[in-house]
């Protein structure tokens, strides 16, 4: 799958995605920033309040009666963290023209309404003496900080968060997209809309189309947006990414981090140096490894640790590509950690030493190749594929990636597995008596 790429105004680009399978229309706006303690609470919330309400649509009542004027369309805004960048995203979806009623296409092209909308909520917000509402951000404060509160249910998620605090605590990795209560508690409505200013100003943006219109329809549907931005924006602004640091190996001994809570189930995450990233342009090996190793239910840590020998109640691996990272992330019984450390240890050797069956090969490439395949199932993936590549310096498909997976060999896994060094070890130690396994509720993680 090939795309067309082009420059719409300074330090901002469109890249359009031929798609004819949807029946819909998806862009994607991403403003990429860099990460940063004193800015990741306000560009946290920033996408929220601007999706709250505009001059046009005060309310979100009002703007959901306009977007189902649009046949249910939507806009949706978040904040992620990629890398050491924070972006900020904003996800347009609508109807295809050619399936909207003839009678019903009095107000013109479907998807330029919808751009006209979204205009509406990101150049002309609501605001009172030159800053956003006070109730909306004070609002949407509140909704932030229990996210943040509310991610110490998730015993998992938080004990990986433990873990990068420790990990990168001298690396900008460690700051949470979200910003820490106290951070978000010092937010402004004036110190929000100067970081809004300071995004439309200075942030590089990509402009991501998924659907089965021409880039010149585009571009042209895109004209108010480019006219508004351009406002902003000097000609002679310089537009860089934030470059991520990268530590291909651990430099110090293994730290090793031990806290306590009143839980049932004790957690153990072990961080390590992987050696390889995305922008090398073969990490499709070390995402099979991983696979391997503790992506998937016939994994090696999945099959062993816990199945066979039942020293947890969960045991996966996950990698960062744009960081070089891979955690292993496994619940345990507070006795069990010693022999669990040794266990884990004992896969990696296995891979690093060629132990790897015919059975365990082939279901590791068919899992990650079908999940590789899914991706062209959904136009929001397919555009967040892309748009990492592309901040990578690659641009190979979900498909390309398949087939480089399906000729792999067990020699490259050996390869990945015994690049990998030990940075930190976090444990979360349960002090509750009773034993047994603990329940985890969902939470967005960055």
């Amino acid at each position: 799958m090939k795309y067309e790429s082009c420059i719409l105004c300074p330090g901002a680009q469109l890249h359009v995605i031929p798609k004819d399978t949807f029946k819909t229309d998806f862009i994607m706006f991403s403003f990429t920033l860099p990460l940063a303690r004193e800015t990741a609470a306000e560009y946290a919330l920033l996408p929220s309040v601007l999706c709250r309400g505009s001059m046009a649509y005060p309310t979100l009542e009002d703007l959901a009666r306009r977007l189902d004027t649009l046949y249910n369309a939507g806009i949706a805004g978040r904040a992620h963290k990629r890398g050491e960048a924070q972006v900020v995203t904003f996800q347009l979806r609508c109807l295809e023209q050619d399936v909207i009623p003839p009678e019903d296409e009095n107000e013109g092209p479907l998807l330029s309404s919808l751009l006209d909308t979204f205009c509406e909520l990101l150049f002309a917000p609501l605001t009172e003496q030159g800053a956003f509402l006070l109730s909306y951000v004070d609002g949407e404060k509140k909704n932030l900080c229990e996210a943040i509160r509310a991610k110490i249910n998730n015993k998992a998620s938080y004990a990986l968060s433990r873990l990068d605090e420790e990990m990168f605590a001298e690396e900008c990795y460690s700051i949470s997209s979200r910003g820490t209560e106290e951070t978000v508690a010092a937010v402004t409505p004036q110190s929000l809309y100067r970081c809004y200013l300071q995004m439309l100003r200075e942030a590089p943006l990509s402009v991501t189309y998924v659907g089965r219109l021409p880039s010149d329809t585009i571009v042209s549907s895109l004209a108010r947006f480019v006219s508004l931005l351009s406002a902003h924006r000097s000609e002679t602004e310089t537009f860089s990414c934030p470059v991520t640091q990268v530590v291909r190996r651990a430099e110090h001994p293994v730290r090793r981090v031990e806290e306590s809570m009143d839980i049932r189930q004790s957690r153990l995450c072990i961080g390590y140096r992987t050696a390889s990233v995305l922008s090398d342009g073969d990490f499709y090996r070390f995402a099979l490894f991983n696979e391997l190793l503790g992506g998937c239910a016939s994994s090696k840590l999945f099959m062993e640790v816990r199945e066979r020998r039942g020293l947890c109640y969960d045991c996966a691996s996950y990698p960062e590509a744009q960081k070089g990272v891979l955690y292993i992330s496994c619940g345990i019984a507070a006795d069990a950690r010693v022999e669990a450390e040794n266990a884990i240890a004992a896969q990696i050797q296995a891979i690093c030493d060629g132990e790897i069956t015919e059975e365990e090969f082939q279901a590791a490439k068919k899992s990650l190749v079908s999940g590789y395949r899914e991706i062209e199932d959904s136009a929001a993936a397919i555009a967040v594929w892309y748009e990492n590549r592309r901040a990578a310096g690659i641009d190979t498909s979900p498909q390309e990636t398949a087939e480089q997976v399906l000729s792999c060999t067990r020699e490259a896994l050996a390869d990945c597995a015994a690049a990998l060094t030990q940075d930190t070890l976090y444990f979360l130690r349960g002090t509750c008596a009773d034993g047994g396994e603990e329940e985890d509720y969902d939470d967005d993680t960055d």
